[in-house]
């Protein structure tokens, strides 16, 4: 059989459980529930670096100075766009996409085909409409707005422009491939655009393979629906920008669109397609989004979220760690502990990043103060235990009252030697023939008697708002007033006193078989010094003064089964009780008889 577990393995046990308790519950609720996620998600568009934009992807920005110079753009004849397409040609540009719709029939509709069809590296944009629930694994909408016919015809490649934002309504992700209700699949205008890019033609099916893609020659990752997670420059102002109006003017500096992408969208404020993105505080033109999206395709600095599994393994391995370290730590390790964990993890979290794994930011590092917190509460339910129970193994061998008086003293500090002077009642009491007993009885037997009568005395005395102070061999020793003022403390120690004698002869009345055991009890009242006596070493709360002498002197001179008391003692409890007052007594140290009172009633 095993050694008993101490109790402070228990204690230990106990804490160790409760954290791991609260660590379950904190992953149920993250694994069930996934409570703030939008602040995850916040958490983790923190962790984006600086990182220099493509410098091949070029904006021609329809902005607010393109508008002001040639009207609003529905009214546009599509004859500025043959001067654009002819002035990116000259320049050099390498693919021309607009991320702009036209789905409305004009009369410049040819001349814009034929412009198209000489550049021969012109990409559109379709729009899906009418959201349908996710058919399989890819977003389906109900209809498609297309190009008029004669554009489409003399586009080298269509993709669809659509912007699918989280439910914090910050776009994150762009779907790389929907479809329609048909089943007809659509690539995003990104992908259409990087295709042209490398005169490659569009795939006709985009098979998933273990979370990926295979396109442009490279694994590409993506999540639920196809989407592509963006990894996105942090500045939308840092990538190569030039206004379309004067790209119509032909007034640009053709080395910036040279052998490039140039991507035309409306940047122009107050339009709708603008978009809340992690990297910026304010709206970004959705023609960034998808430059952001071809960069990322292109430099291949793919994003991809660890998923529950990876994360739920970190839980519990921040969980483990906690739960088995903190409980066997003083606070301030188990602080510097988790300080540690929490300042690691979020290191882990930007290098992780920094390698295009987002691991999950908010619960594991909520999890670890609301461990420590835990752990702090039970650090102080066992430290009240601990004080319950060191009041308690002192009320043993010390009265309850000076083990209180002791802890309180040792709270502020002032456990020293020394008292103070105040007016006690003292109680002593003694078995009369004890000597001449212990000579006739075994050690056990008179154990067993002792512990008989004296939890009689104890018990009364304690009853009556009393502190025993000390044993010694049969002589009890209680005082009333000390540590703690006490209304009436004469009256409860005679009361204590009678009692107690009322008791003892019931009992020995009720079980002839136990010692005939008579007590003698002086009690006195008066002045003594309450407080630590001692040395620094050792010290004993107790009371000493010459009316404690005294209480002592009248005790010895009590026969067995009486309660006398003293002159002060009687005059404080004089309306409670019925005394014989006796001869005046000579009591050593002194030199005055003293009249004492024998108690032969209690009213």
């Amino acid at each position: 059989m095993g050694a008993k577990r101490t109790r402070h393995q228990t204690k230990r046990l106990y804490h160790t459980l409760a954290l791991l308790g609260v660590g379950c519950l904190i992953i149920i609720v993250v694994v069930l529930f996934q409570p703030f996620s939008s602040i995850n998600l916040w958490l983790s568009d923190q962790l984006f670096i600086p990182e220099s934009p493509s410098p091949n992807i070029v904006i021609a920005g329809i902005d607010d100075d393109t508008l002001e110079a040639y009207g609003r753009w529905a009214e546009w004849p599509r004859s500025l766009h043959v001067q654009a397409i002819n002035n990116l040609s000259e320049a050099g540009a390498r693919v021309i996409c607009f991320d702009v719709i036209f789905a409305d029939s004009s009369p410049d509709d040819q001349i814009l085909a034929s412009a198209m069809e000489s550049a021969g590296n012109i990409v559109l944009a379709v729009v899906g409409t009418e959201p349908l629930p996710p058919a399989g694994s890819q977003i389906t909408y109900g209809r498609f707005l297309w190009p008029v016919a004669p554009l489409e015809e003399a586009s080298i490649n269509v993709g669809h422009a659509n912007v699918v934002p989280d439910p914090d309504g910050t776009v994150r992700r762009l779907p790389l491939v929907v479809r329609d209700s048909a089943g007809q699949s659509y690539p995003a205008f990104s992908l259409a655009v990087l295709h042209a890019l490398f005169s490659m033609p569009l795939p006709q099916e985009y098979p998933l393979g273990d979370d990926t893609i295979y396109a442009l020659a490279r694994d590409i990752p993506v999540e639920p629906f196809y989407n592509l997670r963006i990894n996105f420059a942090p500045e939308a102002g840092s990538r190569p920008y030039i206004s379309y109006g004067d790209v119509i003017k032909g007034d640009f500096d053709h080395s910036v669109v040279n052998n490039k992408v140039v991507l035309i969208g409306i940047t122009a404020t107050g339009e709708l397609d603008t978009w809340a993105v992690p990297t910026s505080a304010t709206k970004v033109s959705g023609v960034l989004i998808h430059a952001a999206a071809m960069d990322t395709i292109l430099t291949q600095r793919f994003l991809k979220e660890t998923g529950i599994g990876i994360n739920l393994i970190i839980m519990l391995l921040l969980v483990g760690i906690t739960v088995l370290t903190l409980p066997r730590l003083k606070l301030r390790w188990g602080a510097a502990i988790t300080g540690g964990l929490f300042l690691g993890y979020l290191i882990a979290s930007f290098l992780a990043f920094d390698r295009g794994y987002i691991i999950d930011m908010l619960y594991p590092l909520v999890s670890l103060p609301i461990i420590y917190v835990s752990s702090v509460i039970c650090f102080v339910v066992i430290e009240q235990s601990d004080r319950r129970l060191i009041k308690d193994l002192f009320g043993r061998y010390v009265s309850p009252q000076v083990a209180g008086e002791i802890l309180n003293l040792a709270d502020v500090g002032n456990l020293e030697l020394g008292g103070e002077q105040r007016e006690v009642t003292v109680l002593f009491a003694d078995i009369r023939g004890f000597t001449r007993m212990s000579e006739q009885m075994s050690p056990e037997a008179i154990v067993n008697m002792l512990n008989t009568y004296l939890s009689i005395m104890i018990d009364r005395v304690l009853r009556n708002d009393g502190m025993v102070n000390k044993f010694a061999g049969d002589n009890i020793m209680a005082v009333w007033n000390a540590p703690y003022s006490e209304e009436g403390h004469a009256q409860l120690a005679v009361k204590a006193a009678w009692e107690a004698q009322q008791e003892i002869i019931r009992l020995q009345e009720s079980d002839p078989s136990l010692p005939k055991v008579q007590f003698g009890i002086g009690i006195n009242t008066g002045e003594a010094l309450a407080g630590n006596v001692g040395s620094l070493g050792r010290a004993e709360y107790t009371v000493i003064g010459d009316a404690v002498n005294l209480a002592s002197r009248i005790c010895s001179a009590t026969p067995g089964g009486e309660v006398w008391v003293g002159p002060e003692t009687y005059h404080q409890a004089a309306d409670y009780l019925q005394v014989e007052e006796l001869e005046p007594q000579t009591f050593k140290g002194k030199v005055e008889k003293v009249v004492v009172y024998r108690v032969i009633g209690w009213r």
